[in-house]
């Protein structure tokens, strides 16, 4: 005999919570495409689909052979994948495989359970990965839909289907919201995450790099995530003021730039001759798992915990694995002194690749010009004049990338542009590098706040020219506007990027698709703000406005305590109160005991529905009819859990045919008992439908 046919009917699972329970476990393992490896994804998605099946041709569930074969093939799938089932990868990609595994074997309410409770231990590990606003309010609604199964299957509060179980989850999600908030604002907070604790943040981010090579920026054209959000104090600077300054480069081989070695170790930051239009503001940045902060060109003054190196780079003492806040000060025009020997040496190398037409074109500049600034506005004017086209589907380069640009395919992005300048550069003798960073950004009118996107990318030059220091020449500038193709290669859109697609500003559409975008970016800033960068500082402030700052070390247990007391108070109050007012069933009871009270029959404290019904039928046999009829199905249904949708109504019309009148109460003459006054109760059975097990018999 299989081992399911011997679990009771009560305590099997019911169809539509298998399925319910199936569809919240494939929708905690939606948000995993992002973050686990294709091979563990394809097979969450074999198993789901296997359920799913089941559910309309039961006899394809597999048994539990097969099911053991897939636990080992699902174990030896996250080892293939991670070499490891231990860490952040291995671990999730274990657990939501066992998981998955896991539905096929639901043959009791208890299996159920279990399911349940693990897929909200799932729901949580997504913080692991990611910790949007997005995706907090997508686990919310994945809890609400636990609560909501857990509910109905146990039962509880009266709710025997789903919306019942759903309300009932509502109110206890609302009931919690209030204990959440005291918990957030006045817990003790460790000085980092907690889910940060043992977790790898040194894996690569899809980002700004300090290398650069053809295409490598031009990739990040697709990714329309944030990279930094920036508030003015004062009034924002023009579109083409904001360079946001990042790594600075001055080695290349000819086709990779890098920052090789610092040029000014040792040596206090370059000096600044003439500064006008300071520009103060904050920045707000995702972490990149580097120490570079990006501020906007020039830099004076470095934030608590960062320092401004000879390059004018913002670098902070640590990597930033977190969200970053920081206050810097620029200014927009200057003027700077001139470095020594040794670093206009490290800005005049070359490398070997240096092809004669590459110095004949340089020597007809040089021939046309008269001093350095001119020879640099010489080659602008060869940008923009020649054929050159902007394009981001660069043509592949070969092994010498700088002269095939220049001289044979003409096509590029801000990374050609800029390599080929720093290099033509050198080769006239003019000390040259390459600065990183971002130009521009979206302004965003919902949050006040300037936002920069890792598309926002770019790479322009510093050229040295004598009297003016380092003077910014952006050559992408000068490409013609009518030779710039904005398309983008569809093969680039991997996974985790998202590109956004350019519908023009002149659409209805477009403006109602950039105001949500938009929108969606202020809350995702919002939370930040107000959530995820709430800090033991914060915390502090918070003490010291409440008068507490005295006594940071009780105040906040005090207070939390109190605080949660209060709390829970109010909530038991709220729940007494509402007692009878939850259950419908007891509501209704409750209104037979107040009729029947009005009429001189009040139940006793002690007397169950049962014994109060014959009492009230010995002393008025005229209503025992209704009596026996509204406690036979009343009984039955709040004690034996037999309740049904149509239960509460059919009690209501029997309460609505019963209207009693006073009249005087029989009473048996002394020295005589009277017999018990049957009302049909005898028959009825009590006990609820789980627990109806048919035992062997002793003989």
């Amino acid at each position: 005999m299989p081992k399911t046919d011997l679990i009771p009917e009560t305590e099997r699972p019911k169809r539509h919570q298998i399925l319910w329970t199936t569809l919240l476990v494939a929708a905690a393992c939606a948000p995993f495409v992002r973050s686990l490896d294709g091979q563990v994804v394809a097979f969450l998605t074999l198993i789901l689909a296997i359920r799913l099946a089941a559910l309309r041709w039961p006899a394809t569930l597999p048994n539990r052979w097969i099911r053991a074969l897939m636990a080992f093939a699902g174990l030896g799938n996250c080892l293939a994948a991670y070499h490891t089932i231990s860490g952040q990868d291995g671990g999730s990609a274990l657990l939501a495989t066992m998981l998955v595994l896991k539905l096929l074997e639901l043959d009791t309410k208890r299996d159920l359970r279990l399911v349940l409770i693990l897929l909200g231990f799932l729901s949580v590990v997504q913080f692991l990965f990611d910790d949007s606003f997005l995706l907090t309010f997508y686990v919310g609604l994945i809890a609400l839909g636990l609560v909501t199964l857990l509910t109905e299957l146990n039962g509880g509060l009266g709710a025997t289907g789903l919306r019942p179980a759903l309300r009932v989850g509502l109110r206890l999600a609302l009931q919690a919201i209030p204990l959440t908030l005291i918990l957030f604002v006045l817990f003790p907070r460790l000085t980092a995450p907690l889910w940060s604790l043992g977790v790898d943040r040194s894996k690569a981010l899809m980002g700004m790099s300090e290398i650069m090579e053809p295409g490598n920026i031009s990739e990040l054209v697709v990714n329309g995530e944030p990279a930094f959000r920036v508030r003015f104090a004062g009034q924002r600077p023009e579109s083409n003021q904001l360079y946001w300054r990042g790594p600075v480069l001055w080695t290349t081989d000819g086709r990779r730039w890098t920052p090789g070695a610092p040029p000014s170790d040792g040596q206090e930051p370059a000096r600044l001759i003439e500064t006008s239009n300071p520009v103060e503001y904050e920045v707000v940045m995702e972490p990149t798992q580097q120490r570079w902060l990006f501020a906007l060109d020039l830099p004076v003054s470095a934030p608590d915990g960062a320092a401004i190196n000879p390059d004018f780079q913002l670098l902070s003492n640590q990597p930033v694995t977190v969200l970053k806040r920081y206050r810097v000060r620029s200014v927009l025009s200057y003027r700077t002194a001139e470095p020594d020997e040794r670093v206009r040496g490290l800005a005049l190398e070359l490398p070997d690749n240096v092809t004669p037409r590459m110095r004949a074109l340089v020597d007809g500049w040089r021939a046309q010009a008269n001093d350095d600034w001119a020879l640099v506005q010489r080659a602008l004017v060869h940008f923009n004049r020649e054929n050159f086209y902007y394009t981001l589907l660069p043509p592949k380069l070969g092994a010498n990338p700088t002269d095939e640009f220049l001289f044979e395919t003409r096509s590029g992005f801000c990374e050609h542009y800029a390599s080929s300048f720093a290099l033509l550069m050198r080769i006239a003798g003019i000390p040259s590098r390459i600065v990183l960073g971002y130009l521009g950004g979206e302004t965003n009118a919902f949050g006040g706040y300037t936002l920069v996107r890792q598309s926002d990318a770019h790479a322009w030059v510093e050229v040295l020219i004598a009297g003016r220091g380092w003077v910014r020449v952006d050559p992408t500038a000068a490409v013609d506007a009518s030779r710039i193709d904005n398309r983008v290669a569809i093969e680039r859109l991997g996974a985790g990027t998202s590109a956004r697609f350019d519908l023009g500003e002149a659409t209805m559409l477009a403006r109602w698709m950039r105001d949500l975008r938009l929108l969606g970016d202020t809350l995702e800033a919002t939370w930040q703000n107000w959530v995820l960068d709430f800090s033991v500082q914060d915390q502090r402030r918070l003490m010291d406005r409440l008068g507490l700052g005295a006594w940071q070390e009780y105040g906040l247990a005090v207070l939390m305590v109190l605080a949660v007391s209060l709390t829970l108070g109010g909530l038991l109050l709220v729940l007494m109160h509402e007692r009878t007012e939850r259950d419908p069933l007891e509501r209704l009871y409750a209104r037979l005991c107040q009729r029947l009270a009005r009429i001189g029959l009040p139940r006793r404290p002690s007397e169950g529905p049962s014994d109060y019904g014959r009492r009230i039928a010995a002393a008025r046999p005229d209503l025992a009819p209704e009596i026996g009829a509204f406690l036979a199905l009343y009984i039955p249904a709040r004690y034996g859990e037999r309740s049904t949708p149509e239960t509460p109504k059919r009690l209501s019309a029997l309460l609505r045919g019963l209207k009693p009148r006073a009249q005087p109460i029989q009473s048996a003459p002394k020295g005589i008992e009277q017999p018990p006054v049957s009302i049909g109760l005898e028959s009825i059975d009590l006990q609820p439908p789980h627990r109806q097990i048919d035992r062997p018999r002793s003989s």
